[in-house]
């Protein structure tokens, strides 16, 4: 049993509770709205310096992937690792000498060069004697990261991510190692280029506070998001390690983007930048405390409206709910619908006492507007139905096949064999249009009726009308009403072509699929056109092929049936064609089987 209200009491709760809810929606819309904006836009300002950051981290990369390449084609480093000789302890000497000397030069040039080293087997048997310089020449087995030497059989150089300097001041360095090839193509050592990791922090943390924020974080990542390096400012320093973990999130196809993310109840933006070259990106950490205040502002402005747009809320219910007394627009809503001829309009039940009668009475009043229409057209489909039968009965089917048989074997037994075609042409067609009394018959068999009615034309005009199909057997096993395509090709041989139209008269047939469930039968032809009701009689008397026949009633009678079985949505369209002659467009629904026929004139 449906709970009842009284109207005042339950319109005063829905005010206040929509009004309410409305301000929690717009609140939250707003706030939500404006901080993904806000994060949108600052998001693709930071990219933008990124990716500026992002340039001149490449540059210096390239910068100490250059100095490699110079040291290891270099005639002083060649000369050393090329040199077959024998060398005593003087000349082992010597030649630390002069390549210290050589690699100083570079890390004078260029500060952010921490130390190079070569690395070579050609000298173990002075490991012995230790460090000669600053910058040495060492063996192998003095490699910190062994680890990474199998990738050289792949590539010829690699970067080792940020590790300690061992051969200078433990500095964290990262390092750019190259093979270096002999006269020969062979592997004669490896030049390291280590680069102070500190000068890419005063490199991206020395400018000014709105371009280089001190909250914030920077990580540059490899092709396969391994991290190479960590730089920020030193209030952030201690949070990198929590950061990592997010940085695996970051696909590494993924483009340019960025991510909010939480860390110990503080909100962060993680931005990243393109892939250069698929090498390197660089990731960057913002604290959004910062981001988010004037978004906070507008967040706290609208709660404090809210507020005050809610004090009005209650008395404003009040008064609107004492002063309506009944809710009438659904009413008035099914009384538009009934207006519009949709009788099938209903309204639900409703909860308040004095509007269920209401709901209770138009419900009714609509079920039997609809109850009279539909025995009013039942009542018209039996009329017309009945004066079809009256038409068709007129001719007793028996005695119509039974006498045109006689004709025919009476034409043949003479040798008219022309006369015996066109009687037996006549007699199939008389056939399909009674077709047992059936409304709906395949469109295979329409045509052929249609072709029948041409052929006993074409018999009695000869070359001087021609007949055209242009139907893909696909459709010809759809169902369609009955005698809709012969009334057409009538009126164009009856009322189409006059005396002056030298050409031959032409009608052809042709099928256009509209969608799943509907298509177009087109029918044309190379007549005089369309032309005024005062003209008609005139014609008439110029027609060279005319015949008696149905003339315009014949396509009333199909206007009129395929509204009556299909209704409004399908119909024909007669229009004259823009080089001449007439065209006729009969849409219907695709009807594949007898079940879809018995339902669709059952909905109709």
């Amino acid at each position: 049993m449906l709970k009842q209200w009284r109207l005042k009491p339950f319109l005063f709760c829905v005010l206040v509770l929509s009004n309410i809810f409305f301000l929690i929606v717009m609140t939250g819309a707003i706030y939500f709205s404006v901080s993904y904006l806000f994060t949108k836009q600052i998001s693709e300002a930071r990219l933008e310096v990124l990716y500026s950051n992002q340039l001149k981290l490449i540059e210096r990369l390239e910068d100490i992937e250059g100095t490699a390449l110079s040291i290891s084609t270099h005639p002083t480093t060649k000369e050393v690792l090329d040199n077959t000789d024998s060398l005593d302890l003087y000349e082992y000497i010597n030649e630390q000498r002069v390549v210290s000397e050589y690699l100083s030069a570079f890390t004078y040039i260029k500060p952010f060069i921490n130390s190079i080293q070569i690395y070579t087997d050609r000298f173990t048997e002075f490991q012995k004697i230790g460090n000669v310089s600053k910058n040495l020449v060492l063996p192998l087995s003095k490699i910190t990261w062994q680890e990474k030497m199998p990738l050289f059989h792949h590539v010829d150089a690699i970067w080792i991510p940020s590790h300690a300097d061992v051969y200078t001041d433990n500095k964290p360095v990262l390092t750019y190692v190259l093979k270096i090839y002999n006269r020969k193509g062979g592997v004669s050592g490896y030049v390291a280029v280590n680069m102070n990791e500190d000068s890419l922090t005063r490199l991206f943390f020395s400018q000014t506070k709105e371009a280089s924020p001190k909250n914030r974080s920077l990580m540059l990542l490899n092709a396969n998001n391994e991290r190479m390096s960590r730089m920020s400012a030193q209030v952030n320093s201690q949070l990198m390690d929590t950061f990592e973990p997010f940085v695996e999130t970051i696909h590494p196809q993924n483009e340019a983007g960025f991510q909010p993310i939480q860390i110990n109840d503080n909100g962060y933006l993680m931005i990243y930048s393109p892939r250069i070259d698929n090498k390197w990106r660089m990731v960057e950490f913002l604290e959004t405390k910062d981001i988010y205040r004037d978004v906070n502002t507008i967040r706290n402005m609208m709660l404090l409206i809210g507020i005050i747009v809610l004090l009005f809320v209650f008395p404003v219910s009040s008064y609107l709910s004492s002063r309506i007394i009944r809710p009438v627009p659904i009413l008035l809503k099914g009384f538009q619908r009934i207006e519009s001829g949709n009788f099938e309009t209903t309204v639900e039940n409703h909860s308040i006492v004095e509007f269920n009668k209401l709901t209770h009475g138009f419900n009714n009043m609509a079920q039997q507007l609809q109850q009279m229409l539909k025995e009013l057209d039942h009542k018209n489909r039996m009329k017309r139905d009945l004066e079809l039968t009256v038409l068709q009965s007129q001719i007793n089917p028996h005695f119509l096949y039974n006498t045109l048989d006689m004709i025919n074997w009476a034409a043949a037994m003479k040798g008219n064999t022309e006369i015996s075609i066109m009687v037996t042409q006549l007699a199939r067609l008389f056939r399909i249009s009674l077709s047992k009394g059936s409304t709906f018959i395949l469109l295979e068999e329409e045509l052929e009726h249609a072709r029948l009615y041409a052929q006993i034309q074409q018999t009695r005009l000869q070359e001087r009308f021609l007949y055209h199909e242009h139907i893909e057997p696909f459709f010809k096993q759809c169902y369609v009403p009955k005698i809709i395509l012969q009334p057409f090709i009538e009126n164009s041989i009856v009322h189409g072509f006059t005396v002056l139209h030298e050409e031959k008269a032409e009608v052809s047939i042709s099928l256009v699929k509209l969608d799943s469930y509907r298509f177009k039968i087109i029918i044309i032809d190379n007549g005089i056109g369309l032309n005024t009701l005062e003209d008609m009689e005139d014609r008439r008397i110029k027609t060279s092929n005319h015949v008696s026949g149905t003339g315009g009633y014949g396509i009333k009678n199909v206007k009129d049936r395929l509204e009556l079985y299909l209704g409004s949505e399908y119909g024909l369209q007669i229009e004259n064609r823009e080089t001449r002659g007439v065209k006729v467009e009969i849409t219907l629904p695709y009807l594949d089987s007898l079940d879809k026929v018995k339902r669709y004139s059952t909905s109709t």
